[in-house]
């Protein structure tokens, strides 16, 4: 099978497993949703290894947006 092929289908489970189990606890924070998102998307991107010709635009997205989640995150904990 294509690696490309097989990688949209895997994420795509992943991210719909994702949302069910995190929906069925009942988590409502977007960020808790995006964080498991992108380690999804990085952990099948260097799992399967899929032939991008191009420069991988999601991926950027993804790492600045979780970048900025973290920070957030740090900037709580160092306010309190």
């Amino acid at each position: 099978m294509d690696k490309n092929i097989l990688f949209n289908i895997v994420l795509g489970f992943m991210i719909v497993s994702t949302a069910v189990i995190l929906s069925g606890l009942g988590e409502m924070r977007l960020d808790v949703y995006i964080s498991m998102y992108t380690l999804e998307y990085f952990v099948a991107k260097a799992v399967l290894r899929p032939r991008r010709r191009f420069l991988d635009i999601l991926g950027l997205a993804l790492l600045l947006i979780f970048s900025i989640i973290v920070c957030f995150r740090i900037w709580e904990i160092l306010r309190a």
